[in-house]
């Protein structure tokens, strides 16, 4: 339903406060403040978008099949073909070790960069997406 103007203002009121304490902890840490927002978000299992890891990570290991089956070392497969679904999770599970702090920014990036490359789009429509793109690189 729609908000009563009391609950609007408390809420305004607690946006400020919200804000005047993460523009605090960007000044004490030097990360930016659209980057402690992510991190408090993932600490805390908020979903602030509907990425699904697995899924860009099935893309990004079908274009990147080397390199992720090199992080299995000794335990990668020698035959040739398409990798069984226990092989792609144990890559997964690989990348995410290599990358511990920065992998689901680095999926969402890569599923965006996808998006942003794939089909066509008009002038306008692909300059929104690429501000949108750097935007969220510039808080990485």
């Amino acid at each position: 339903g729609q908000r009563n103007d009391e609950t609007n203002a408390t809420l305004q009121e607690g946006f400020v406060e919200l804000e005047h304490v993460i523009n605090d902890l960007a000044c004490n840490t030097s990360i930016p403040s659209s980057q402690i927002i992510s991190l408090w978000n993932k600490s805390h299992a908020h979903t602030v978008n509907n990425v699904n890891h697995w899924n860009t990570y099935a893309n990004y290991f079908k274009n990147n099949l080397k390199q992720e089956l090199s992080r299995l070392r000794d335990e990668a497969p020698e035959a040739p073909g398409t990798p069984s679904a226990s092989v792609r999770r144990k890559c997964y599970d690989a990348f995410k070790k290599s990358f511990p702090n920065d992998w689901q920014d680095i999926l969402e990036i890569y599923g965006e960069t996808a998006l942003f490359l794939g089909g066509p789009q008009t002038v306008s429509a692909r300059g929104q997406e690429f501000q949108k793109f750097t935007k969220k690189l510039s808080g990485l």
